[in-house]
């Protein structure tokens, strides 16, 4: 038992000190808009596979800190308007099968939720990477 304990703290002082830069330059950037001080950034992490989860974040540079605005896989678009964040969806709001809810507002932004589009078949994401 003693063994197990001491492996279950190990690996949660190994996540604990996870770089988090490394996390940032493996992301595959959507669309970037600036809100005020902040940034909306949506983006996804992988190239394989047929279908990966995209996130939308309130990037604070000033805190370096994220919130999560929603992280799904059928997002369309992510727009700003008004002091609106925009979120367009395939259909109602999912991450892979299961239904998401969503956030009414964060940091002070109305969330809007747009459940409309409409695919027109599978098409190439144009994505762009930070160095």
């Amino acid at each position: 038992m003693k063994k197990y304990l001491i492996l279950f703290f190990s690996f949660v002082l190994l996540i604990g000190c996870k770089d988090k830069e490394v996390d940032k330059k493996n992301r595959l950037y959507l669309k970037e808009i600036p809100v005020n001080d902040k940034t909306i950034e949506w983006f996804y992490y992988s190239l394989v596979g047929d279908v990966t989860a995209d996130y939308v974040l309130l990037y604070d540079p000033v805190n370096n800190k994220n919130d999560t605005i929603v992280n799904s896989t059928n997002i369309k678009d992510v727009s700003f308007s008004n002091n609106e964040i925009i979120l367009s969806f395939y259909g109602k709001p999912k991450i892979y099968q299961n239904p998401i809810s969503l956030k009414q507002n964060i940091a002070g932004l109305n969330i809007k939720v747009d459940t409309t589009a409409v695919s027109s078949g599978p098409t190439v994401r144009k994505f762009y990477q930070k160095k």
